[in-house]
């Protein structure tokens, strides 16, 4: 089974940027501008660990494709809906266990690489270009 702690510190850790963001929206949508733009900062500041260190030891569990699913145009929307969509596969990927076949197992890593890869690339068009 994949590292346990790398999985925990993904969910955890994703799950938080996620929050950031939809605050950041919700704030936007209140005009609370400078609201807003903590939140934001502080998912970026989770998005970049993330990609720094995070995403690069859960790369360890298998071949990165490096394919991304399909969304619309980059926003902070389709960044949570991505952030959501790493949870959903960290808990895919959990649930697998060792008695069960690998292929249920491949599926998974599979969906959480694409998951993170949709992630990483709606962050680095928003907030790297």
């Amino acid at each position: 089974m994949a590292n346990i702690q790398v999985l925990s510190e993904l969910l955890e850790t994703s799950a938080s940027a996620c929050e950031n963001f939809i605050n950041s929206e919700m704030a936007l949508n209140d005009g609370e501008i400078m609201e807003s733009q903590k939140h934001s900062k502080n998912g970026q500041i989770l998005m970049k660990a993330l990609i720094s260190d995070t995403f690069k030891e859960v790369e360890e569990l298998g071949n990165n494709s490096l394919e991304t699913n399909d969304y619309d145009i980059a926003s902070n929307m389709e960044l949570v809906k991505a952030l959501n969509n790493i949870s959903k596969c960290v808990g895919s990927l959990l649930s697998t266990n060792e008695a069960e076949n690998d292929t249920l197992k491949n599926i998974a890593i599979k969906n959480l690489f694409k998951a993170i890869n949709t992630a990483k690339e709606i962050y680095q068009t928003l907030f790297e270009n």
